[in-house]
């Protein structure tokens, strides 16, 4: 695809598209047009622009059981309503020493009771894994939006236990809200949101980008080979967007969804043969 044009304007200004819905009416963070073009360096190994049918969900993604699906909304983007959850199709097993990185484009709702996230899950009942790569309370909230590395993914919904924290596998959140600019927060305008790890390392990176390439940080965690997907199952992509418990909602915003741009994978292969498969369905 051709690239994106980069004449977007500031990320504060609001574009006047009167039959456009309310999502789109937001600056794009990446480029205008087209979907990006892959990174120098990188191959990439999956990437989805969501270009389908208006009302229609997305073909490289299945909803989770229990959960809404996400809709497609014509303009080349998902929209990720209220209490849904979907997983991508293709999961990865790649070779030790592989580096991934995982991205987005997206917008996060800017209500107070909605909590959407864009993460990586190793879903090994035996040894689960998590990673962030964005997560957002919304504005009203004072967590903000944050990344976090888990190790431990506790898939148990509303038992009223911490599985995790119990063992002792507690996650390492870090706030982010604090390193965007005014009027370009994660609810506010398209931002490129990135974590990249390397299998069988014990580290992973986290980064945002707005559309020209500025960046807003780049952190890492602590190291813990328990920190990045294993290499006995593969990992997949989520998109989530629940409720917050109704004791924590907030009145306000107008966004209830988190709409998503693109995602994509890149990898970089070790010097040893790339493999034949690494995609498994």
């Amino acid at each position: 695809m051709p690239p994106r044009s980069s004449s977007v304007g500031c990320l504060a200004v609001l574009l006047s598209l009167a039959a456009a819905p309310a999502h789109a009416n937001l600056p794009r963070g990446d480029q205008v047009e087209s979907d990006p073009a892959p990174t120098w360096g990188w191959e990439v190994l999956f990437q989805d622009g969501f270009d389908g049918a208006a009302g229609t969900p997305p073909d490289n993604w299945h909803a989770m059981p229990g959960w809404n699906n996400a809709l497609q909304n014509g303009y080349g983007q998902l929209d990720v309503g209220g209490l849904a959850q979907v997983r991508s199709t293709p999961g990865w097993l790649l070779p030790a020493g592989t580096t991934v990185r995982v991205t987005a484009s997206l917008v996060m709702p800017d209500t107070g009771s909605n909590y959407a996230a864009f993460w990586v899950q190793h879903p090994d009942p035996l040894d689960p894994r998590e990673i962030d790569v964005i997560e957002s309370y919304g504005p009203l909230k004072p967590t903000g939006a944050q990344v976090a590395s888990h190790l431990c993914y506790d898939e148990t919904l509303d038992n009223g236990v911490d599985e995790c924290g119990a063992a002792g596998l507690v996650p390492e959140l870090q706030g982010v809200s604090d390193h965007f600019p005014d009027g370009a927060k994660p609810w506010d305008a398209y931002w490129q949101y990135d974590a990249e790890f390397t299998v069988g390392g014990d580290h992973v990176s986290f980064a945002v980008r707005d559309g020209a390439g500025n960046q807003a940080y780049s952190l890492d965690t602590t190291p813990d080979p328990r920190r990045v997907p294993g290499n006995l199952l593969p990992f997949h992509l989520r998109l989530s967007n629940k409720d917050v418990d109704p004791e924590y909602a907030l009145p306000g915003g107008t966004r209830p969804a988190m709409t998503v741009d693109w995602v994509r994978v890149e990898v970089r292969y070790p010097p040893d043969p790339r493999p034949t498969s690494p995609v498994v369905e």
